[in-house]
């Protein structure tokens, strides 16, 4: 019979949330960059169709502006 069984089984739930902390933190972190990512690609594709005019600039600088905030939400820096 184990002398510390408590302390062996919280140990393991502690290192479980741990790990799993540091997991969810790291998907996090990946899903802002993908996002950032997608929103960058976004405006080079808007700019791409301004320039191929089938977009008018007031309607590219609407849809620039928006995914501009969204980046700057995520705390990405351009």
């Amino acid at each position: 019979m184990m002398k510390y069984p408590r302390i062996i089984g919280w140990s393991v739930v502690i290192g479980m949330w741990s790990i799993t902390s540091c997991a969810l933190d790291q998907m996090k972190n990946r899903n802002i960059v993908e996002t950032s990512n997608t929103a960058e690609d976004m405006i080079e594709w808007i700019e791409h169709d301004l320039e191929a005019g089938k977009i008018d600039s007031s309607t590219a600088d609407t849809y620039i502006d928006n995914l501009e905030g969204i980046i700057i939400d995520l705390g990405v820096t351009r």
